[in-house]
């Protein structure tokens, strides 16, 4: 275990087919979980993620599903050691999700697979993905909570097997704790052949080059991937760089912003983003565990911002190396470093939140990268009810789409979960198969995105109907403060969740709430957010305008007087000349 594994002997060939493998693996690993598992928000959204590690917990690479999953893992392992250190045998599989001791969330499980060469610890292969169901006071997902041990059901370095004999009183406890049993111990089996495939994959690796071969090659892709982050940052120009945002509440006192205050001080070849000034903790699940939420959302930022995989056709693998460059500080006792037993189970607004500031920061220094402002919010609901035929609840935890921000040269994207989460929504037909609701709409926001050389991306709108008694719960945002604009763009529009949409019972919901109660019948609209524009409107080409207006984004009157650009109403044809005359004014 605590052997350097030296690469300096080891061809160039031979690196390349090593860092590849480990990339193979951890996505094969994904394939396992995600089509083995059980629940939708898995299955179908893949908000999961899987990755092999060091026996130090250094991320050696990762599957290409969540950032949040898959960068956190490290913090679950050091959380797992410091109590288990010494005691991990070969054959133990081991769960754990304290908020507190590194996971990024309660109901993001995380399952472990210690990985042994000939007696000696190596690394470890390891996935999460969300639970639909933990325990919690309210089914899916919870806002309003007044402690961590209101979250649901909390393992801390539990051996689901020691050496390989399964322990059957923990797989009831699994069980026996939560609303939706079946379908969370379909979801645990899922993870465990991942990560035992990915540790089968390993050895075989192993068997194949040698041990002392595989770790160098291990060692020598984090060095260089830490190398490559460096040289990026360092061309920046030193300085501290300011961006601040305002969620909507904490889900309990509706209506009381809470502020999101982040510098990003950068020297050197080193960043570290710094969110001092932001919003004390509070009473509700509003919090943010710090080792593996915050810091996990803010090396992902700065490795898309500045070695996203588009801008370079060379193999920068992802890995542990891309975090040492990046340091991250909040203070103790703000929202983004809570005390225990704060709860901190509602985190992901939060952390989108921040990624967006840095970017906004950032952006006079990186014009072609950053993007104007993003949806930056993940509007999760949680759609639930208990079933008398099967004596277990129902759970549908749903993403929805919210918009990039603009960026130089592109449009923002339309209808996208966007930044830290990566994940999809489910599919209408997979929620009408499976649960009692019924989805009634399910298409483009209709109002402008925000506008600009380059326009911002669109939302998208769905209703669902309860077609059975049932509750609701959402952890959203963005309801409150728009998507920003750059560089003379404009704002975009905020996100909305209403109940009975057209009704004469109508009602605006707030952005956070904790098992509201639905009845048989009842619609919920769930509006995303539309992002910021970047340049001045003006500036943006004619024929881009004119086709704008021709697919219904934006009106022929908005056309004139945002883009000064003039169109014939009845065909649509740009008028050349009055063009020109208004952008001359």
């Amino acid at each position: 275990m605590g052997t350097a594994w030296p690469y300096e002997a080891i061809d160039r060939v031979t690196l390349r087919v090593i860092g590849g493998a480990f990339s193979a693996i951890a996505r094969e690993m994904a394939q396992v979980l995600y089509r083995m598992s059980n629940s939708s928000i898995i299955r179908e959204s893949e908000d999961l993620g899987c990755g092999l590690y060091d026996a130090h917990g250094n991320e050696l690479c990762e599957s290409e599903s969540s950032p949040m999953h898959i960068g956190s893992l490290p913090a679950y392992i050091r959380g797992f050691m410091r109590k288990l250190a010494g005691q991990i045998y070969e054959g133990d599989i081991i769960i754990h999700n304290h908020p507190y001791h590194g996971a990024s969330h309660s109901p993001d499980m995380g399952v472990i697979a210690p990985i042994f060469h000939r007696g000696e610890l190596v690394g470890f292969a390891a996935a999460t993905a969300h639970l639909i169901d933990v325990g919690a006071a309210a089914p899916g997902l919870n806002v309003d909570l007044i402690d961590v041990f209101a979250e649901g059901t909390l393992y801390d370095s539990v051996k689901l097997y020691e050496r390989g004999r399964r322990n059957d009183a923990v797989w009831s406890i699994l069980r026996d704790s939560v609303r939706t049993p079946d379908s969370n111990a379909a979801d645990i089996e899922a993870m465990i052949a991942a990560v035992r495939t990915g540790a089968d994959r390993f050895l075989k690796l192993v068997d194949r080059h040698d041990l002392g071969t595989v770790m160098g090659a291990a060692n020598y892709w984090m060095d260089y991937s830490e190398r490559r982050l460096r040289a990026e940052i360092a061309r920046i120009p030193d300085g501290d760089y300011h961006a601040e945002s305002w969620l909507d509440d904490d889900g309990r006192n509706w209506g009381k912003p809470l502020k999101v205050n982040v510098t990003v001080r950068k020297r050197g070849d080193s960043i570290l983003i710094d969110l001092t000034g932001s919003a004390d903790e509070v009473e509700t699940g509003c919090n943010v565990p710090f080792e593996g939420s915050l810091q996990v959302a803010c090396f992902y930022i700065v490795r898309t911002l500045l070695l996203d995989e588009v801008m370079t056709e060379e193999f920068i693998p992802q890995n542990s190396g891309m975090f040492r460059p990046v340091g991250v500080h909040a203070p103790k006792g703000c929202i983004f470093n809570p005390n225990f037993p704060r709860a901190c189970v509602s985190r992901m607004a939060q952390v989108q939140r921040v990624l967006d500031c840095v970017i906004q920061a950032l952006a006079p220094v990186l014009r072609e990268q950053a993007t104007a402002g993003n949806s930056a919010h993940v509007m999760s609901v949680s759609y639930s009810g208990y079933s008398p035929a099967q004596q277990q609840y129902w759970v549908c935890v749903e993403v929805n789409e919210g918009s990039y921000g603009a960026r130089r040269t592109k449009d923002g994207l339309d209808a996208v979960d966007n930044l830290m989460a990566n994940t999809r929504n489910v599919p209408c037909e997979e929620i009408e198969m499976r649960f009692p609701l019924r989805v009634e709409r399910y298409e483009l926001r209709p109002e402008a995105p925000g506008a600009g050389e380059w326009r911002g991306g669109i939302g998208a709108v769905r209703d669902v109907r309860f077609l059975v008694d049932g509750f609701l719960s959402c952890n959203g945002d963005r309801t409150l403060e728009a998507p920003k604009g750059i560089f003379g763009g404009g704002d975009g529009l905020p996100a909305q969740i209403v109940k009975n949409p057209g009704r004469a019972d109508e009602q605006v919901l707030p952005s956070k709430s904790t098992g509201r109660k639905l009845k048989s019948g009842d619609v919920i609209r769930v509006v995303g957010p539309n992002a910021g524009g970047y340049g001045e409107p003006r500036r943006r080409e004619a024929g881009r305008v004119a086709a704008d207006v021709a697919d219904g984004l934006i009106s022929v009157e908005a056309a004139r007087e945002v883009y000064r650009v003039v169109l014939d109403p009845a065909t649509g044809a740009i008028d050349r000349a009055a063009t020109d005359r208004l952008r001359a004014t």
